[in-house]
């Protein structure tokens, strides 16, 4: 199974995501019209990693911006993994937050109440 990896954009985040290591990391900014057409790629490829996901699955979340997009697009990719747990394996979900950014805070608490699933918030300097 191929890794994804799509380069920050001014718009887009970065996209890291590694069958191997079982890390899937989202980081920069997320705000394009584009997103869309983004997550098509991201949701067929997590259809093909629920097959045989690794043992421990971690989603990594370091978002300086995000609109309302794509935060309902990361909310359905983030809920379509949680199979992962159905299968008997780990599912860890990291949050990366500034100590004052109040969204930031207020959306991983709503979506820690969406999925019914504890969140790892780590808070930036």
């Amino acid at each position: 199974m191929d890794d994804i990896l799509i380069q920050q954009t001014e718009d887009t985040p970065e996209i890291n995501f590694s069958a191997k290591t079982g890390l899937l990391k989202f980081a920069g900014r997320a705000y394009s019209n584009e997103i869309n057409a983004i997550f098509v790629k991201l949701n067929a490829w997590l259809d093909e990693y629920l097959k045989n996901p690794n043992d421990s699955t971690t989603i990594t979340l370091q978002l300086d911006y995000s609109n309302t997009v794509f935060n309902r697009l990361v909310f359905e990719f983030i809920k379509k993994s949680k199979a992962i747990i159905d299968l008997g394996k780990n599912l860890h979900i990291k949050w990366y937050h500034y100590k004052d950014d109040e969204d930031s805070i207020d959306s991983c608490a709503l979506l820690s109440k969406v999925i019914n699933m504890k969140i790892e918030t780590i808070e930036l300097d």
